[in-house]
């Protein structure tokens, strides 16, 4: 019989070790939420499965300690921003 670990998807490979490495006993280490922020921006940017243009509107817009204002309208334009962007055609393509 297979394992359900054998057989998890790439992205929930990258969840369950996100949940071991939270889950392993650590010496008390008392963490500012500055560098957890930027730690899990880090983590985010480091991943080969997770989209890089999509972590770095995270870790611009979400991740930060004092985020703006208008943290999730400004990082809801930057997410539509850049779906428009990817769904705009390459090029234009000659008839013929």
């Amino acid at each position: 019989m297979v394992d359900e670990d054998e057989t998890a998807a790439p992205e929930e490979t990258v969840v369950l070790d996100m949940l071991a490495a939270l889950a392993a006993p650590e010496t008390d280490v008392v963490e500012t939420p500055e560098a957890f922020l930027s730690g899990v921006a880090a983590a985010l940017k480091a991943s080969d499965d997770v989209d890089a243009d999509l972590a770095a509107i995270l870790t611009n817009h979400l991740l930060t300690v004092t985020p703006h204002d208008n943290v999730i309208a400004n990082a809801k334009a930057a997410i539509l921003t850049l779906a428009a962007e990817r769904a705009a055609p390459a090029g234009e393509q000659a008839d013929g």
